[in-house]
């Protein structure tokens, strides 16, 4: 596999995002209204209130919790991205001679993922950063030290969103390969959100306490589901079958 012609799709199809301004929009809105608007909730809930210290628990618990959503928005945004990748190509009719080249299918899958993964990614990190930053100007007077960056942010960030976005794009591929039209490739791409959103309730109802433990737990059975659905991606995108049925 040779990353060099990976790329070339990658950059192909960052020029489609570059002339789709909603996408672009998308990318930017979801992530600033999230990490603006949750500190400001926070701020909402311990204004003028007596502050015990089980309120104090009550806080970072919450903290913990919207810091695991921003792993839900990671499957939003690479799922609306990827879910668009395959289907789109098929109304263009631009698939075909991508495939009539030398590039192989590996190559092809390698750089439409990648052309999800960096911007929803990099979109998250900025997000994530403003969120950190507002969190802890609004909760020093609480707690009295910032509470981020901790061990807890590193594993979302840099283990939990990255395997999360890899599960996203596998399911939004798979999805986009199965169906003719964007919306109900949209449709199908969201059943990669389930699972993150049950676990973000059970978190938000006490039946899940976001530890270490806990996050390192979730990432690795991510992970395990990556590998699973690598390999219904590389059946499902299979060169000769597209050439010739998708019509």
């Amino acid at each position: 596999m040779s990353f060099k012609n990976a790329w070339i799709v990658t950059q192909k199809e960052f020029s489609i995002v570059r002339l789709r301004k909603t996408l672009i929009y998308f990318y930017v809105a979801i992530p600033l209204v999230l990490s603006i608007g949750l500190p400001l909730l926070v701020l909402h809930i311990i204004s003028g209130s007596s502050i015990k210290a089980s309120d104090v628990q009550y806080v970072t618990g919450l903290m913990d919790a919207f810091e695991f959503f921003f792993a839900i928005i990671a499957v939003i945004l690479s799922s609306y991205t990827s879910a668009y990748s395959i289907v789109g190509e098929k109304i263009q009719k631009s698939l075909e001679p991508l495939l009539s080249t030398p590039i192989s299918d590996g190559e092809i899958l390698l750089g439409k993922a990648l052309s999800a993964f960096i911007p929803s990614f990099v979109a998250v990190l900025m997000g994530d950063s403003i969120y950190m930053t507002m969190m802890d100007k609004v909760t020093f007077h609480l707690l009295g030290y910032s509470y981020y960056p901790n061990l807890s942010v590193a594993i979302v960030l840099l283990l939990l969103v990255p395997v999360t976005i890899v599960f996203s794009i596998e399911v939004s591929t798979v999805a986009s390969s199965r169906v003719s039209d964007p919306r109900s490739s949209y449709q199908l791409s969201m059943a990669g959100f389930i699972p993150f959103f049950i676990v973000y309730v059970l978190t938000e109802v006490g039946v899940i306490t976001l530890t270490n433990t806990t996050l390192l737990s979730i990432s690795g059975l991510v992970a395990v589901a990556d590998v699973l659905m690598y390999t219904a991606v590389i059946k499902t995108f299979n060169r000769d079958k597209i050439l010739t049925t998708w019509k």
